[in-house]
């Protein structure tokens, strides 16, 4: 994993953040986009907020570390993120890592140009605030579904999400993922242990909602799958790597 040099320590469609990027006239404004590999780590947990990261493709995964050592995934962004932003606008070090699930274009301008573009741009400002608006919707969902949902719900409104990402068309045609999350990731994302994400998958298999092959999660029929009205309102918002499978993909049990 390549950390960041610069900071070592510490019912419809709901539409995304990144659905206003084409006619974002502040998007020109913004340094030029660099590649990073998957495995960046953008921003570091503990670092005080000294600049903001722009996500214009890929995905990146929020993770966090406890006292004890142990790693949870908080939640997944895609195109048309700020990642920091929320940091630092209240002026409070990072309380999670963002690392690239997916090789990643981005942004990355300092805490003061950030500002200084907030203030001069109120179309910025607005995308700003719905993004945020739109994680603590997603929050809310989430922490609903954990008392409202099955376990295989969970799952079902996870993997239609990134299958509708991958297949925005909606055409009901067969889907292939090549999830970038590794299993004990996706069963934290619906809050199960990774040996019973293993028998959800089974379950879904012997029903014929999804076939693998070659480590890929196909779904004949995205219908089949559990709706989800609330579309994580747009924190994922980017679509699932295609392509041949490559190591450092994480291969479905």
């Amino acid at each position: 994993m390549y950390v960041n040099p610069r900071c070592a320590s510490d019912g419809g469609r709901a539409d995304g953040p990144g659905d206003e990027r084409a006619s974002a006239s502040w998007l020109s404004l913004l340094p030029a986009p660099q590649l990073y590999p998957a495995g960046t780590v953008l921003v570091q947990q503990g670092c005080e907020p000294y600049e903001i990261f722009f996500v214009e493709d890929g995905l990146a995964k929020l993770v966090r570390i406890d006292a004890g050592g142990r790693e949870q995934i908080l939640g997944l962004r895609g195109a048309g993120w700020f990642l920091g932003a929320a940091f630092v606008l209240v002026r409070r070090s990072h309380a999670a890592s963002a690392v690239a699930l997916t090789s990643c274009t981005v942004r990355r301008l300092s805490q003061d140009a950030f500002l200084a573009l907030l203030a001069e741009h109120p179309d910025l400002s607005w995308h700003v605030h719905r993004m945020h608006s739109r994680e603590v919707l997603s929050q809310f969902h989430h922490m609903s579904d954990l008392g409202a949902k099955t376990s295989r719900q969970r799952l079902e409104r996870i993997l239609r999400r990134l299958a509708t990402l991958s297949s925005p068309d909606g055409s009901g045609e067969e889907v292939r993922l090549l999830l970038p999350l590794k299993r004990w990731e996706l069963a934290s994302l619906i809050a199960v242990t990774p040996e019973h994400l293993s028998r959800l998958l089974k379950r879904l298999r012997e029903d014929g909602v999804i076939r693998v092959q070659q480590g890929w999660i196909v779904i004949p029929e995205v219908q089949r799958l559990a709706a989800d009205g609330a579309q994580e309102f747009g924190v994922l918002t980017t679509a699932v790597a295609a392509g041949a499978p490559d190591a450092t993909a994480a291969q479905v049990c």
